[in-house]
This record gives structure tokens, C-alpha cells and sequence, in this order.
């Protein structure tokens, strides 16, 4: 073996046992870093003066290698062999040692950080003991307490979480290390084997690995020392919440939340309102100018030839659109930032509401009013997640927005009159999306705060309550299922109001509490109607101004319209229009129409015949060979009562319909008569004056007209006389017993002045050609 040899052979094995010692240098006590957690020291023998120049010093030699890589006569100095994909390698891995190293140096700064604040919270968790102030606490300082402590919680979470990701790559990383080292040693013995001509590119080859096992080595550190950083904030946050559990415990005992909490909470909200007033006020004089500008950029689009021809006008006439359509997206973007700082301050006042409910559930008394307000709290729980959800859809509209106004912008060029517009419209965009973003997290904030409430609230399904509580809550829920009720919708319907010269049309709903309070109201205003009815009744019969049956009849009318009246002042009492009904004018024109014909028909049977007084309460008919006195006509029938007390209702469309005969219409004198025979031989003369003077002497019949008696006809076995008499029809005269009194008086005349009334003649002849035989039946055994 030649001298070169022996040159190039100590050469590669010096270069191999600083690639060896410098690897393991950067990644010691790895068995600890991937198993445990909790230590806090470092892991490395090395300080981190002495990290930081091993760091440095490779960082500076990776910068010169890659320079002489990139320079004009590297590629005539390579070795032979060497490919471009060879060159492309090493020149990757000197780029990412030179950008691992500075995070590694960066790195150790960290830990020195993590370590001071690791010693800080530690030493204030130590000398904590107790509040400046004495208890009770606010409650606003609890709801601090606990915001602080949901944050360390999630600190140390994600500290914990990024801990276990680097351990896990930390191990990949050995892996890769330890192939490195492999790789090293293979090319270290092709320098040892190479010849004269391969040398060159064998003693290149290792370079390049010693470079790619450097580069695995600081990025190994690199991990450590994050895991080390981890580590310590690990626990110092495990320290932080160490504290805040202590000062939750103390604070939280027994918290206060009076009128001065609101009125803080108050002045916290107004100042926040004011700042976001001038921040609107700004927006709205940047609006100002948008809009002048808008309006600059339409003139300029409108005086420009729709229709260019040249490339040049064309040009300008696409600038122009675009000048335009950022113009009208500037004005468009202010007037939506004015309306997000609106909601930030709406957000406040929503804050505060949400504070008074929490407040009202802490002073409830009775378990009604504390589950009231727990409803208030889970509404606002509610509308809060809805108002996230659609912050949370804007903020990701906006974003898509930016993303597209970027990729925009990436395709024109510097010197494009379109760059700086689209960038003008871009940072509009991103300013919008900052603030969507911040009023997303103030939401957040919130709906976390409530969630805590109402979690904290709720009772627990668990635990049974007493006997007090379980019947103030049965008390409570049967109050509750009796407002939902009174609260029930049955229907709506449409209302216009206007205002200010403006029709506005809303819904109104109907409940079940207001149909009761209209029937309610309807028979209250019945009942007092019904009663005056009555007394005047009462005083038009005892005057003498109507009969007893006229004036029930009066007053059932009445009544009916008193009903319909009282209908339509109830509607209007609850200002209920009448096109709530209008649904329903089809099933009554429909059903109704077809069901309760014949009702209706006797209902306006019964109006008519009224109005016509054809027919009157005393009025004595005649009708389908039924004769009475009319005593009742109402709504949909009257009552005839006959001689014999029998009371037939007949509906009133028959005395429309029908043929009737009324004995009362126009006079109440109705005329009767009774027919009798005298005996052949009597003087017909005495007998008219002896009938004539029977009826005037019996003191129902009517004097005027007179009654008179007629010689009616020769009969067969007497002679015919008929007497006529007139008689007063109602009240107490009752015809039938007046015709008897009248044959009574004429028969005791025809005793005392000796006139007959005969027998019927009747002629029997006897055939002798043909004798009777009279047959005895035989009598029984």
C-alpha cells in the first residue's frame, strides 16, 4: 500500500470519528427523554454555552460548503461520479442544517426562559397564602379565578399533548440516526477500498453523509431541547394551577354578588361600548370617503367605450371595472365592519343581561324562581351558540374570500396597475376577517362562561330532594303546565299597523288564555244584559205595556242580539278581527251550509215572521187541523197551546210554507153558532126571539155585534134554526162552555113555554108475505 494510501485512509477515519462523536454529542440521555416526562434538568452533558458554539461552528461550515456547492468552478472540481442528484442532496442537507441550527440555538434561549418562569411560579405558589382583601369575595373574582384556571388547564394540556408528538418523533429521529451512523461506516469503508481513481468520489460520498448524520444530530438537539422546554413549562403550569385551585377554594367558599358587582360590570361594559364608538365613528368616516370614491370610479368606468378596440383602451377599460368593483367591495366591507362593531357592543349589553340572570338564580327564594332563571341562563346559552355559529361561518367565508383575493394578486405583477388594487382589496378583506375573528373569540369567552353557569346550576338527577322541595316543585310544574296552557297557540292571523306612513303586516297569535278571557268576558256581559232584561220584563208586564208571553218573546229576541253584539265587543276587547274567521267561512259555507240549512231557514223564518206580525204572541191559529194559542215564537220555533193544554212546537218556516188561519189577526171577535130542530106546529117567530134573547143574556157573548137567530130549513122530522153569536177570543172565555151555556138557557125556554124538540121520524113496514121467525138458542147445561 502506497504512502497516498495510507494519507487517504487516516483522512477518512479522522472525518468519520468526528461525525461519530459529534452525533451522540447532540442527542445524550435519549432513553429519558422518550420515557419520562417530569424531569426538568438537562439532558445534556454539554452546557448550553457549549451547545450554542458546537451549533454555530456547524451552522458556519455548512454556509461554506454550500457556497463552494453553489459557486462557478464547484462543478468543474467535482470528483468523477458525481451525479446532480448527488450535488441536490448535499446541498438540501446543508440548507436544513444552517435552518436546524438556528432553531436549536433559538431553542436554548427558550429553556432558559422556561426555566425562569418554571422558578417564578413556583416560588409565588410557595409565598401565596391568602387575598389582601378579607372575605367574602365578588363573585366576579371567582368567575376570574376559574376563566384563569380553564385557561392553565388547556396550557397544560397542549404542553402535555406537544410533549408526547415530540417524544414520539424523537424516537424516529433515533432511528434515522442510527441509519446514518450505518451509512457513515459503509462509506467510510469504500474509502478504505476505493483505488486512486474512485477516491476522490468515495472521500466526497462521505463528506455528504458525515453532512446528512450532522444534520440528523441537530435536529435530535433540537427535539431535546424542546422536550426539556416542554418539561418546564409542563410544571410551571402544573404550579400555576396548583395556585389558582387554592385561591378558587378560598374565593369560591362563600362569594358575594351585590349591586356594586352590577354597577362594575356596568361602567366595564359602557367603556368597551365607547371604544367600540369611536372605533364605528373611524369606519364610518373611512365609509365616507369609500363612497365618494365609488362614486369617482363608476363616473370613470361610464365615460369609458363600452366596445374598445385597441388593446391599449381595453386595457384600460378592464382596469376601470376593476378600480370599480374594488371601490364598490371597500364600501361594501366598511358598512360591515360598522355592523360588527355593533355587535360587539350588543355583545356587551347580552354579557350583562346574562350577569342579572345569574344574579336573580342566586337571590331566587323558592326552587319556581331559581329554575326560571336557570331557563333564562340555558335561552341565553342557546342564542349565544347560534350567534357563534354564524361568526364561525363568516369568518370562514371571509378567509375563502382572502384566499381567492390572494391567488389574485399572485397573478398580476408589481408593476400592474391591478396589484395594488387587489392588494387594497386584500388587506380591506384581512381587516374584516381580524375583526370577525376577535368578535368569534369574545363569543367564545361568553358562551364558555354560561356553559360554566349552567353546568354549575343544574341540579343533579342523583341526589332526591326533600318533601318541602319535591311539592314546591309540584307546585311549581302544575303553574308552569297552566301558563303553557293559558300560552297555547290555536291560531294566527295577520295584523297591519302603520307606522310612520308605513304598513306593517305581523302575526298575532291566538291562545287558549285569550279565548278564555274572551268567554269569560262574553258571560259576564250576558249575564248583566240577561238581568236588566229581565227587570225591564218584569216592569212592561206590571205596567201593563205587554203580556207575559209577548214579552218573553221580546225578550229572547233581545238577548240574541245582545249575544251578537257582545260577540263582536269581545273580539274587539281583544282586538281579534273578524278575518280570523275567515278560514272558516268555507267549512260554514260548505258544511254548515248543507248541515244547519233547516235551522237557518226557521231562523229567518222566525225574523220574518215577526216583522210581518202576522202572527203574534195570543194569537189564536189554525194550522194543518191543529187550533191554539200561539204563546212562544223564538229562534227556530214557536208554541201553540190548544184547548186541551197541549203544547205542539211548530217550527216557523211552516207559517211560510203552510196555509194558516188566524183567528186573531186583525179582531179578536170570533163568530160562533148552534144549529137545533123544533117540533112541527111551533111558532118560528118565538123560537128566533127565544134564541136572540138566550144569547144577549149571557154575558160572554158580545152585544156588538148582536147575536140573531135564522130559520135555516124544513127538516125531515123538525123545523131548522141556527143562532149566531160573536165571542171574545183569549183570556178566560172558553167557546165550548159558552155553546153549552146557550143549549142549556134555550132548552129550559123550550120547557116553560111548551116547544118540543122531536124525535127522528122514521117509517117501518111489516111484509106479512114473509113472517119473522124468531130463533131461541138452547141455554147452556
Amino acid at each position: 500500500m502506497t504512502p497516498r494510501h495510507f494519507a487517504s485512509l487516516f483522512h477518512a477515519a479522522l472525518w468519520c470519528a468526528l461525525a461519530a462523536a459529534s452525533a451522540p454529542a447532540q442527542i445524550p440521555n435519549l432513553k429519558t427523554l422518550t420515557e419520562g416526562t417530569s424531569a426538568a434538568a438537562p439532558a445534556t452533558t454539554d452546557s448550553p454555552a457549549d451547545e450554542r458554539t458546537r451549533l454555530e461552528k456547524w451552522q458556519r461550515d455548512a454556509r461554506e460548503t454550500l457556497a463552494k456547492l453553489d459557486s462557478a468552478i464547484a462543478a468543474n472540481s467535482l470528483p468523477p461520479g458525481i451525479g446532480p442528484v448527488e450535488i441536490e442532496d448535499r446541498r438540501r442537507d446543508l440548507a436544513q442544517i444552517i435552518l436546524t441550527s438556528t432553531r436549536s440555538i433559538k431553542s436554548l434561549g427558550a429553556i432558559e426562559d422556561a426555566r425562569k418562569a418554571l422558578e417564578a411560579a413556583r416560588a409565588e405558589a410557595a409565598a401565596w397564602t391568602a387575598f389582601k382583601e378579607p372575605p367574602p369575595y365578588s363573585i366576579l373574582l371567582v368567575d376570574e379565578l376559574l376563566t384563569e384556571r380553564d385557561a392553565t388547564k388547556r396550557k397544560l394540556a397542549s404542553h402535555q399533548a406537544s410533549l408526547s408528538n415530540y417524544q414520539r418523533l424523537l424516537a424516529d429521529t433515533l432511528a434515522e440516526t442510527k441509519a446514518s451512523e450505518e451509512v457513515v461506516s459503509t462509506r467510510l469503508l469504500a474509502v478504505q477500498q476505493a483505488d486512486d481513481s474512485a477516491a476522490p468520489a468515495a472521500k466526497w460520498r462521505l463528506e455528504a453523509a458525515r453532512n446528512s448524520s450532522r444534520l440528523l444530530a441537530a435536529r435530535a438537539g433540537f427535539i431535546q431541547t424542546s422536550c426539556e422546554e416542554l418539561k418546564d413549562r409542563i410544571a410551571a403550569a402544573e404550579a400555576e394551577l396548583e395556585l389558582v385551585d387554592r385561591k378558587v377554594a378560598i374565593a369560591g367558599a362563600d362569594p358575594h354578588f351585590n349591586d356594586e358587582d352590577i354597577a362594575r360590570l356596568t361602567q366595564i361594559g359602557n367603556d368597551r361600548k365607547t371604544a367600540n364608538a369611536r372605533e364605528s365613528k373611524a369606519f364610518s368616516l373611512r365609509l365616507k370617503a369609500a363612497m365618494s370614491e365609488r362614486s369617482q370610479a363608476r363616473a370613470a368606468l361610464d365615460s369609458l367605450d363600452p366596445e374598445p378596440i385597441e388593446d391599449a383602451d381595453k386595457e384600460a377599460l378592464d382596469v376601470a371595472k376593476l378600480r370599480s368593483e374594488v371601490a364598490d367591495s371597500r364600501v361594501e366591507i366598511l358598512q360591515n365592519l360598522i355592523e360588527d362593531v355593533d355587535s360587539l357592543s350588543e355583545l356587551e349589553d347580552f354579557n350583562l343581561k346574562t350577569y342579572q340572570d345569574r344574579r336573580a338564580y342566586l337571590q331566587a327564594s323558592s326552587p319556581a324562581d331559581r329554575k326560571k332563571a336557570l331557563e333564562a341562563l340555558t335561552v341565553a346559552l342557546e342564542r349565544i351558540r347560534a350567534w357563534e355559529n354564524v361568526i364561525d361561518n363568516r369568518v370562514e367565508a371571509t378567509s375563502a374570500e382572502l384566499s381567492k383575493l390572494e391567488s389574485r394578486a399572485s397573478s398580476a405583477a408589481v408593476g400592474d396597475p391591478r396589484f395594488n388594487l387587489l392588494n387594497e382589496q386584500r388587506a380591506l378583506v384581512a381587516e374584516r376577517l381580524a375583526l370577525s375573528q376577535r368578535i368569534a373569540k369574545a363569543v367564545v369567552a361568553q358562551r364558555k362562561l354560561i356553559k360554566r353557569w349552567v353546568l354549575e346550576y343544574t341540579p343533579d338527577p342523583s341526589v332526591t330532594p326533600d318533601i318541602s322541595e319535591r311539592v314546591s316543585t309540584l307546585g311549581t310544574t302544575l303553574r308552569e303546565s297552566a301558563v303553557k296552557l293559558w300560552a297555547l297557540k290555536v291560531m294566527t292571523f295577520e295584523d297591519k299597523v302603520e307606522v310612520d306612513g308605513e304598513t306593517i303586516t305581523g302575526e298575532i297569535p291566538v291562545t287558549v288564555g285569550m279565548l278564555l278571557r274572551a268567554l269569560l268576558f262574553f258571560i259576564i256581559g250576558y249575564f248583566v244584559a240577561l238581568r236588566i232584561a229581565h227587570h225591564i220584563q218584569r216592569g212592561l208586564v206590571a205596567r201593563g205595556f205587554l203580556a207575559v208571553a209577548q214579552a218573553n218573546t221580546l225578550k229572547n229576541w233581545v238577548m240574541i242580539l245582545v249575544g251578537f253584539f257582545l260577540v263582536l265587543g269581545t273580539l274587539a276587547f281583544l282586538k281579534i278581527p273578524l278575518t280570523v274567521f275567515a278560514f272558516f267561512g268555507g267549512a260554514l259555507a260548505i258544511g254548515l251550509g248543507f248541515g244547519t240549512q233547516t235551522l237557518i231557514k226557521n231562523f229567518i223564518s222566525g225574523i220574518i215572521v215577526l216583522a210581518e206580525r202576522k202572527i203574534r204572541v195570543g194569537d189564536v191559529l189554525e194550522l194543518d187541523g191543529i187550533v191554539g194559542t200561539v204563546t212562544e215564537i223564538n229562534t227556530r220555533s214557536s208554541v201553540i197551546r190548544s184547548a186541551d193544554e197541549l203544547e205542539t212546537m211548530i217550527p216557523n218556516s211552516a207559517f211560510l210554507e203552510n196555509r194558516v188561519t188566524n183567528w186573531t189577526l186583525s179582531s179578536s171577535k170570533v163568530r160562533r153558532f148552534v144549529r137545533l130542530g123544533v117540533a112541527y106546529g111551533s111558532s118560528p117567530r118565538q123560537v128566533m126571539d127565544v134564541l136572540t134573547e138566550s144569547a144577549a143574556r149571557h154575558q160572554l157573548v158580545c152585544k156588538d155585534p148582536a147575536p140573531f137567530a135564522v130559520f135555516e130549513d124544513f127538516g125531515d122530522s123538525a123545523l131548522i134554526f141556527c143562532l149566531y153569536f160573536w165571542l171574545e177570543v183569549g183570556g178566560s172565555t172558553n167557546r165550548t162552555i159558552v155553546g153549552s151555556d146557550l143549549r142549556l138557557m134555550i132548552e129550559k125556554r123550550f120547557s116553560e113555554l111548551g116547544i118540543g124538540v122531536p124525535f127522528p121520524q122514521r117509517d117501518v113496514n111489516l111484509n106479512s108475505a114473509s113472517p119473522i121467525t124468531v130463533r131461541i138458542a138452547p141455554e147452556e147445561p
